[in-house]
C-alpha cells in the first residue's frame, strides 16, 4: 500500500496564503479605519467650531445615551454572528433571520426600560443640570433599534471576512453623517438641534443600505431557529458583559465629569478622548480582521500568528502615541481654536494608557476568536473596579486631568491582566507579545532604507 505523505512546501504555501489574506484584510481595514477617523475628525472640527465647548459636551452626553442602549440591548449577538459563521455552525440565512428577530425583541424590552428610567426624579435631575432637553434624547434613542440591526447585519460580513463590504458601509456613514452636519450646521445653521438630527438620519439611512446588501447574499425569510437563539445568547453572553464593562471603561468618566464639573468641562475632555482613541485605529483594525481569521484555524497556527501581530502594533502604536504628544497643543490650536486647549494636558495624560491597551485590543480579538470571550469580560470588569474609584478619586481634585490619569491606570492594569490570562492560554512569553524579532525590526529598517534611496 502506498503512503501518501503531505508536501510540506504546499503546507508552507497554504500557510503564507493565510498570512497574505490577513495581510491584505488587515490593510483595508487599516486604510478604511483612516479614512473613517479622518471623516469623524472633520464631523468633530465642525461640531466644535459650530458649537462651542459647552454646547458639544451637551451634544457629547446625548448621543452616550444610545450609545449605552447599543451596549446593553445587543446581548453579543455580533460576537456570536461572527463565531457562528466563522466557524460555519450555521447557514447564512438562519443567522440573518435570528439577528432581526433579536434585534426586534431587544430593541422593544430596552426603550420601555428607558421611558421608566427618563420618568425617575435622579436622572431628571441630571438632564436638567447639564442643559440636556428630553426631545433631543428621545430623537437619538428611537433610532438604537436601527444601529443594533446594522451592527448585526455587519457581524455577518466580518464572519465571512468580506472586510471590503464591512469598510464600505462604515465609509459611507461617516460620509453620510459628514454631509448631514454640513447641511444641518453650516448651510442651516440649526446648531444643537441639526447635529442631533444629523446623528439620527445616519442611523435611519445606513439601516436601509445595510439590509439591501446583505440581500444579496441571501433572501430575508423570519425562520426562528431556537437552538441558534441560544446559542447567540449562550456564546454572546460571555462577550457581552464584558463589553458593557469595557464600554463603562471608556465613557463613564465622561458621566463622571458631567457629575462632578460642567457640560464645558466634559466638552474638553470628550475632544481629547476622540483625539487619542483614533490612535486605536490600527488596533481595532487588527482586531476586526482577526477574531474572525483565529475562529477558522488551528490552535498552532493562532499561537504564531497572534504574537507577531501584538508586537508590532505594539510598536507602531508607540510610534502614533509620541508624534501625537509632540504636535497636540499645535494641531488643538489648529483645527479645534484657542477654546479648546484645555484639552491638551488630559490627552496626554491618556496616552501611556492608551498605548499599552493597544495590546489588549489585539489579544481580547484572539481570545474571543477561541470561543472564550468570557476571559475578555474578566478583565473588562478589574478594569472597572479600578476605572470607578479612582475617577471619584481624582475628578474632585484634579478634574478632567484627574479623570484621564483614572482611564490611563485602568488600561494599563487591564493590559497587564489580559497578557497573563494569553500566556497561560497559549503557552507564548509576554516578550513575544510586546518584544519584535530582529528579523521583524529589519522590515522597517528595509522600509526607510528604501524610501530614502528613492528621494537620493
Amino acid at each position: 500500500m502506498i503512503m501518501l505523505r503531505k508536501n510540506p512546501c504546499s503546507s508552507k504555501l497554504t500557510k503564507n496564503k493565510k498570512m497574505n489574506r490577513f495581510s491584505k484584510n488587515s490593510a483595508i481595514t487599516f486604510f478604511s479605519r483612516a479614512l473613517v477617523s479622518l471623516l469623524s475628525f472633520l464631523i468633530l472640527m465642525i461640531l466644535a467650531r459650530t458649537l462651542g465647548p459647552e454646547k458639544i459636551g451637551i451634544y457629547t452626553l446625548i448621543i452616550l445615551f444610545p450609545q449605552m442602549a447599543f451596549r446593553l440591548g445587543n446581548l453579543g449577538i455580533g460576537v456570536a454572528n461572527i463565531y457562528h459563521i466563522g466557524s460555519k455552525r450555521y447557514k447564512l440565512d438562519e443567522v440573518i433571520s435570528n439577528s432581526i428577530i433579536f434585534t426586534f425583541i431587544s430593541s422593544l424590552v430596552l426603550i420601555l426600560i428607558i421611558f421608566g428610567v427618563l420618568q425617575t426624579d435622579s436622572v431628571n435631575g441630571f438632564l436638567n443640570t447639564n442643559g440636556i432637553d428630553k426631545t433631543y434624547l428621545w430623537l437619538v434613542t428611537l433610532t438604537f433599534p436601527f444601529s443594533l440591526l446594522t451592527e448585526a447585519i455587519l457581524s455577518i460580513f466580518l464572519g465571512k471576512e468580506d472586510i471590503v463590504k464591512y469598510n464600505r458601509i462604515n465609509i459611507f456613514r461617516k460620509i453620510l453623517q459628514l454631509a448631514l452636519v454640513v447641511l444641518l450646521l453650516i448651510i442651516l445653521k440649526q446648531g444643537l438641534l441639526g447635529a442631533v438630527v444629523a446623528y439620527s438620519m445616519t442611523g435611519l439611512v445606513v439601516v436601509a443600505v445595510v439590509l439591501m446588501m446583505i440581500r444579496k447574499l441571501s433572501r430575508i425569510k423570519l425562520i426562528y431557529n431556537i437552538g441558534l437563539f441560544k446559542n447567540s445568547i449562550a456564546y454572546g453572553i460571555k462577550a457581552y458583559l464584558g463589553n458593557i464593562a469595557q464600554f463603562l471603561n471608556y465613557r463613564l468618566d465622561m458621566f463622571l465629569v458631567a457629575v462632578f464639573l460642567s457640560p464645558v468641562e466634559v466638552g474638553y475632555y470628550g475632544i481629547a478622548v476622540v483625539i487619542v482613541e483614533n490612535i486605536w485605529m490600527l488596533p481595532g483594525a487588527i482586531a476586526t480582521v482577526l477574531l474572525p481569521r483565529i475562529a477558522s484555524i488551528k490552535t498552532e497556527e493562532a499561537n504564531s500568528l497572534t504574537p507577531r501581530v501584538a508586537s508590532h502594533t505594539f510598536f507602531i502604536t508607540i510610534i502614533i502615541s509620541v508624534f501625537v504628544a509632540l504636535f497636540a497643543n499645535i494641531f488643538i490650536k489648529i483645527f479645534f481654536g484657542t477654546n479648546f486647549l484645555a484639552a491638551v494636558l488630559p490627552l496626554l495624560i491618556l496616552l501611556p494608557g492608551v498605548i499599552v491597551f493597544s495590546v489588549t485590543k489585539t489579544l481580547s480579538a484572539d481570545l474571543a476568536g477561541r470561543g472564550k470571550p468570557q476571559l475578555n469580560a474578566y478583565v473588562s470588569f478589574i478594569s472597572l473596579a479600578i476605572n470607578i474609584p479612582l475617577n471619584i478619586l481624582f475628578i474632585p481634585k484634579w478634574g478632567i486631568s484627574g479623570a484621564a490619569l483614572a482611564s490611563s491606570i485602568a488600561y494599563s492594569v487591564a493590559t497587564v491582566v489580559t497578557i497573563m490570562i494569553y500566556t497561560r492560554v497559549s503557552k507564548r512569553s509576554w516578550k513575544n507579545i510586546l518584544i519584535m524579532k530582529r528579523t521583524d525590526l529589519k522590515l522597517y529598517s528595509d522600509f526607510i532604507n528604501s524610501v530614502f534611496r528613492k528621494k537620493i
